[in-house]
């Protein structure tokens, strides 16, 4: 099974990759921000591997989301966000659609709305995909 990122060609991004890359070490980090930003990148590439690996398999850090199409990777951040990626499984391909954060626990309407808004662009990205199933980059 590949993994790959969603191309959405409206905007000529991948939204995963793009906000993955903000967790790219930059020369203004200091050492322990840097040790940070790798740690965070390996952890998602582990539980992006273990996808691979065992599709279909349930784990901890893989949510099946009620009235959508995707499954929610969640990986922390820090001690109150979690990092969630979307993706979906088609024609053998796992496809990095979206990625967020959001807090670890929260119970405003604000905040269940942001959320939601998130989950509904991801349900576009799954229409538009299988609509024209070659938009896509590799992953890594």
């Amino acid at each position: 099974m590949e993994v790959v990122y969603y191309l959405d060609s409206d905007l000529n991004k991948c939204p995963v990759k793009k906000y993955l890359e903000y967790f790219l070490p930059s020369k203004s980090d200091n050492s322990k921000m840097e040790d940070r930003k790798n740690h965070i990148l390996a952890t998602i590439d582990q539980k992006i591997q273990f996808v691979k690996e065992n599709p279909g398999r349930q784990a901890p850090f893989l949510s099946t989301l009620h009235n959508h199409n995707f499954i929610e990777i969640k990986n922390g951040k820090d001690k109150n966000t979690v990092i969630r990626i979307l993706y979906f499984i088609f024609d053998n391909k796992i496809i990095l659609l979206n990625a967020f954060e959001k807090p670890s626990t929260y119970d405003t309407d604000k905040t269940k709305k942001e959320v939601e808004k998130h989950y509904i662009i991801t349900d576009v990205y799954v229409s538009r995909f299988k609509k024209t199933p070659n938009s896509y980059e590799s992953y890594k």
